[in-house]
């Protein structure tokens, strides 16, 4: 069904992520062909279908039953596994039927092969890891914690879309056929981020808690990119500079607006101002990133309606459904820098629909601007103006080195 190219190039990241050296891997086996095969095959025709009308969200992890033991003990990484009492054939039908039991954020379904001649699959089980850490909602108290295991997985948000981890990173996106590589996170100040900074450095927050700050405003960003992904709509999120909006205002074309704000900047602030001497202190730091957390989830939902949502550098809502209407941008767009010596090639745009051309001309002619394109597989490509010429663009703004 799939070109065989694409099981050896999962093969070639599974090796480039283990070569690493900031990565720090336990060397494992390549994962085999059969299995790749089998996983993603099943899982690509499952993510095309509809349970009750709604699409399927899954996660896989390929583990079969013979090395539960010994994985759980080389890699010290502790999961709940529960067992069916009777396993399942690895099938779509399966998947359909299980998919909507299980939160595919904290829990995947167990495949692997019945016996390593891999002529049969069955689905044997579930793994609960708990949720991934979030910067807003760390706990602040000793308790044992699980792990996504240090095993190949793949997850299904959207049709057709397939992204494969290991552990809590990300390995690459299975989109149109297509094997799309993770590469670093582009918010590092290297790459994108000091495009952002730039944006913020004149912030109250910034001058007063400096690269605290920072990394509060761009894990905001990051959690927002990441909810408005798992929506699983497509959405413009343009942000704009606060000092500047009079200029940039003849650019678009506000539909809805509000009059009051969300104070989403207030509370980060709010919460950088406590330290983390005092057991209460980290006790009222969590209670604030669960407001924060929140109001991020008011913007991205905000997103889910046709047009842009429009967000000054405090995170304000300026408008959301607008339309953008910048002239056509007739210089280049090039590959962003990833921080780690990548980018540079010129991207070839003509393939991208309305909303990613009318997001590049709009970026073009606001040149303190920072755009987000989040397609309805996943994607989520960022945009800045490096000068008069050129547009930088980075592919793939997930918190990519980080599921």
């Amino acid at each position: 069904m799939f070109d065989e190219n694409i099981f050896h190039a999962i093969q070639s990241v599974w090796e480039q992520d283990q070569k690493h050296p900031f990565r720090d891997r336990k060397q494992k086996p390549i994962p085999n062909i059969t299995d790749l095969r089998t996983i993603i095959e099943v899982s690509f025709f499952a993510s095309l279908r509809r349970e009750e009308d709604r699409p399927l969200s899954f996660a896989i992890a390929l583990l079969p039953k013979w090395e539960v033991e010994r994985e759980q003990r080389s890699s010290g990484r502790k999961q709940i596994i529960m067992h069916f009492n009777e396993s399942l054939p690895f099938t779509v039908d399966s998947i359909r039927k299980l998919s909507p039991a299980f939160d595919h954020k904290i829990t995947a379904l167990i495949v692997g092969p019945k016996t390593e001649e891999r002529k049969d699959y069955e689905l044997w089980g579930a793994m609960y890891y708990g949720s991934s850490s979030n910067y807003y909602l760390e706990i602040p108290v000793g308790i044992e914690l699980i792990f996504r295991p240090d095993v190949l997985m793949v997850t299904v948000t959207t049709a057709g879309s397939l992204l494969f981890s290991r552990g809590n990173s990300q390995l690459c996106r299975f989109v149109e056929a297509e094997i799309i590589q993770s590469v670093p996170t582009p918010f590092s100040s290297k790459a994108m981020g000091n495009y952002i900074i730039e944006l913020i450095k004149n912030d109250f927050g910034f001058k007063k808690f400096e690269n605290s700050y920072w990394h509060a405003f761009r894990n905001s960003i990051e959690y927002l990119l990441s909810e408005t992904s798992l929506r699983g709509h497509g959405s413009t999120i343009i942000l704009l500079p606060n000092d500047s909006l009079e200029s940039y205002a003849s650019k678009y074309i506000t539909k809805y607006e509000f009059k009051d704000r969300l104070k989403t900047e207030e509370l980060i602030n709010q919460r950088l101002s406590y330290n983390d001497t005092d057991q209460i202190y980290r006790l009222i730091k969590l209670a604030l990133g669960k407001v924060i957390i929140d109001r991020l989830s008011v913007l991205s939902q905000l997103s889910c309606i046709d047009g842009a949502l429009l967000l000054t550098n405090k995170l304000t809502v300026i408008s959301f459904g607008a339309t953008l209407k910048a002239n056509e941008w007739h210089g280049d767009v090039i590959l962003g820098p990833d921080g780690f010596g990548g980018g540079g090639q010129k991207y070839n745009v003509e393939a991208l629909g309305t909303r990613h051309n009318s997001a590049i001309n709009f970026i073009g002619e606001c040149p303190r601007a920072v755009g987000f394109v989040i397609s309805q597989d996943g994607m989520i490509r960022g945009l800045v103006r490096k000068d008069e010429h050129t547009i930088l663009c980075w592919l793939d703004c997930m918190v990519s080195m980080f599921v």
